[in-house]
């Protein structure tokens, strides 16, 4: 399948982000990132770079490669995700942009690459003269593609009059589960927390089949949404650990072993249940992200002795660099389906013959969870659930 390699690169980074957060202040925490809103704003950060800051970006990306990456993004931004709703199926947003100052603009090659490969929306705003109006300005673009979910990516101060560049990625998910749950059956249950302690959630359930697979260690549940055009089929999985401890070592396991996280995502076969139960809950999480690549190993971009920009901007009087990475996250999954909105901005300165067993499927401690495009493996966003009781 085309693609496929850099669909698993781009997999296996959504694990390294997820691990690398909540193995520091966010173990006890709700947590939701979109591996796909990053991966579009460092390809887009790649497509004006040079020398060893592009060499960097590329292996940081994964093997797949600077072509093979580049390719990707340009299939997600153009034919996988470029319609905005597809009848029967999710509606799906997904956009980029560049916004340059009014005293600069981009360099033709680069402004072509944005546009015609990535989609990109090329715009110039006046970071000089009315640094506010510009950040404001930014904010709307991407509120608008999330559907009013991320309203206030890029904080205030965050823009100034030295600001030379912005690059952004909004992607917004809204989707049916194939078999909706009935609300009817919802009913308040025990999730166990990491503490010891337990908090009264809602979980959703049902008596029908389920698309479960038992793993060492480990159960996944694949739930579909419902589907539109062919060349779509999003699923969510459900990755719950044995043991009610057993987030962590999951997550390790999972990371430093994408083969198993890939032979999880084929689960095509039904399998009856016994007790079965999915919590309902919604989260936000918004982080800057510039520490967290830098502890990953891109660490080029950020430094101002060795980033090299210069294929971004034409004629810039000094030489660029990236100043914060700002990401945020929206995940609610109900009865009907699942919502999720995100969004980045790169802010630029210079410098299974027989019927299988029936299974239990009962997600009440701390799981983690993707939505993946099942037809080409890309992972649209990823998160783990310590508290559903927590919201927002």
């Amino acid at each position: 399948m085309e693609h496929t390699a850099a669909a698993r690169d781009e997999a296996a980074f959504s694990l390294r982000v997820l691990r690398h957060i909540a193995s520091g202040d966010g173990s006890r925490a709700n947590l939701a990132v979109s591996p796909l809103s990053l991966h579009a704003a460092l390809v887009l950060l790649g497509a004006g770079a040079r020398g060893a800051t592009l060499d960097q970006i590329v292996a940081f990306l994964g093997p797949a490669g600077g072509h093979g990456h580049a390719a990707f993004a340009s299939h997600v931004a153009l034919h996988m995700l470029a319609a905005a709703d597809s009848a029967g199926g999710p509606t799906v947003r997904f956009a980029n942009g560049v916004w340059v100052d009014a005293a600069l603009r981009l360099k033709d090659a680069y402004a072509r690459v944005a546009v015609e490969h990535y989609r990109a929306e090329a715009r110039s705003v006046p970071f000089k003269s009315r640094p506010e109006d510009a950040r404001l300005q930014i904010n709307q673009w991407i509120a608008s593609t999330t559907a009013g979910r991320i309203k206030d990516l890029l904080p205030r101060g965050s823009i100034h009059e030295g600001t030379p560049a912005v690059l952004a990625n909004a992607l917004y998910f809204k989707g049916a589960w194939d078999r909706k749950f009935d609300a009817s059956l919802t009913r308040d249950g025990v999730f166990y927390l990491p503490t010891g302690g337990h908090a009264r959630v809602p979980f959703m359930s049902s008596s029908r089949k389920q698309y479960i697979a038992s793993r060492p260690g480990y159960k996944v549940l694949r739930l579909p949404y419902a589907r539109g055009r062919e060349h779509r089929a999003f699923s969510m999985y459900v990755y719950l650990p044995e043991a009610h401890d057993g987030l962590p070592s999951l997550l390790q396991k999972l990371s430093s072993d994408p083969a198993s996280l890939e032979s999880s995502m084929t689960l095509m076969a039904e399998v009856p249940v016994r007790a079965f139960g999915v919590p309902k809950f919604t989260m936000s999480y918004k982080t800057k992200a510039a520490a967290m690549l830098r502890d990953l190993g891109l660490t080029v971009p950020f430094d101002a002795v060795h980033a090299d920009f210069s294929d971004m901007l034409e004629s810039a009087p000094e030489p660029l660099v990236v100043s914060e990475v700002y990401h945020e996250c929206f995940v609610e999954v109900n009865e009907e389906g699942t919502e999720a909105a995100a969004a980045t901005a790169v802010v630029m300165r210079y410098g299974c013959a027989r019927p299988p067993p029936p299974e239990d499927f009962v997600a009440d401690h701390p799981f983690m969870f993707l939505i993946q495009e099942d037809l080409s493996g890309v992972v649209v966003f990823a998160g783990q659930v310590i508290n559903p009781s927590l919201s927002r």
